[in-house]
């Protein structure tokens, strides 16, 4: 084959990638399922060229065919899924969120963290100390904490999905009142996107938390920002707010949440 021909014909591979790419892209949390017209007129490719990368993509599974009574839908398939799971499982939290937690201490002078949950506890991975430390009332490397309190962990529990959140709340024994307390504090955190921690872990001691979320919304993580509590001041407390929710936002945007924090 001449140079001439592999060249065009690597253009044209490079192409049919892009434009199975465009289709995939159409499908969203709000739109799970897509007609054959509305693919051709989102993508502006003719039905035939449209029905012919439906067609490809089905057959290798990345997209489905189903029926709302007699009409065919296509939706995600399960493959994409497989394939999604595997990049989650490739990224080491530890090291995307490093880069995180250097700047939140440089920008604010105060300790950040790190935290991921385990069996129900709130673990301390990774942390990076500031300016403002005092090594009797702070966590530390490899603490575990409850997820009913401080600014990391509550932040992960604010974020579990219903079934997560029902079986963890059906350990805890908790009264009415104490049930109506915690649960209006995590639909308090869903609405802000944060959680704040004052004297719960330590007296003199308090923390903001923001979750880290995955493409499915799921709780990977959080990230926190904590230290001696006259530095979360009602005057200083919005610039470091500011700071973490868009470093946990910018980081779940690594893990394939493209979505705001605020629920």
């Amino acid at each position: 084959m001449a140079k001439g021909s592999v060249e065009l014909h690597d253009k044209s591979v490079v192409r049919s990638v892009e434009k199975a790419a465009i289709i995939l892209r159409l499908f969203s949390k709000k739109e799970t399922q897509l007609t054959l017209s509305e693919i051709s007129q989102r993508t502006e490719f003719n039905k035939t060229t449209a029905l012919r990368f439906c067609k490809t993509l089905e057959k290798v599974g990345f997209i489905e065919k189903t029926y709302i009574s007699t009409v065919p839908y296509y939706r995600l398939g399960i493959e994409l899924y497989k394939i999604g799971s595997l990049v989650i499982h490739s990224l080491e939290i530890t090291s995307r969120a490093k880069p995180y937690l250097r700047k939140i201490t440089e920008m604010t002078g105060d300790n950040s963290y790190l935290f991921i949950e385990k069996n129900n506890k709130a673990h301390c991975i990774d942390t990076i100390k500031g300016d403002y430390l005092v090594r009797d009332t702070t966590t530390e490397l490899g603490d575990t904490l409850n997820l009913t309190q401080g600014g990391g962990p509550i932040a992960m529990l604010a974020y579990f999905d219903s079934n997560k959140s029902e079986k963890f709340f059906s350990g805890l024994n908790l009264g009415e009142k104490q049930f109506v307390k915690l649960n209006d504090r995590l639909n308090n955190i869903r609405s802000k996107g944060f959680s704040l921690s004052k004297g719960e872990i330590y007296p003199s001691a308090a923390a903001i938390g923001a979750p880290i979320l995955d493409f499915q919304g799921n709780v990977v993580g959080s990230l926190s920002i904590g230290g001696v509590i006259q530095r979360f001041s009602d005057e200083r407390l919005p610039k470091i707010i500011e700071i973490l929710k868009k470093s946990a936002q910018e980081l779940s945007k690594e893990f394939g949440w493209d979505e705001e924090l605020v629920q």
